[in-house]
């Protein structure tokens, strides 16, 4: 278990088949379990490339590089309240 909380973010290419699309899409949609996981948010962009965008461009500012470590913070009490966790 990791000392903070767990989460794995993924950024899948989905497949050009439409069956094969919808069949992944269903099988990671909010709410869902999958492999005794909870899926509890999911985007059709890729959310990590936006993030390490933003990410340098606030290391840029200098001044702004705050506003990432109070996101990450939110995010972390976010799921330490949605998520249920034996380390909470």
């Amino acid at each position: 278990m990791s000392t903070s909380f767990d989460v794995l973010t993924v950024v899948l290419r989905l497949p050009q088949d439409p069956e094969q699309r919808k069949a992944v899409t269903a099988a990671l949609a909010i709410g869902r379990e999958f492999h005794g996981a909870q899926v509890t948010a999911a985007s059709m962009e890729d959310e990590i490339s936006v993030m390490d965008f933003i990410e340098e461009a606030l290391s840029e500012e200098g001044s702004l590089s705050h506003v990432l470590d109070e996101a990450r913070q939110k995010a972390r009490e976010l799921h330490r309240t949605l998520v249920p966790n034996e380390n909470n």
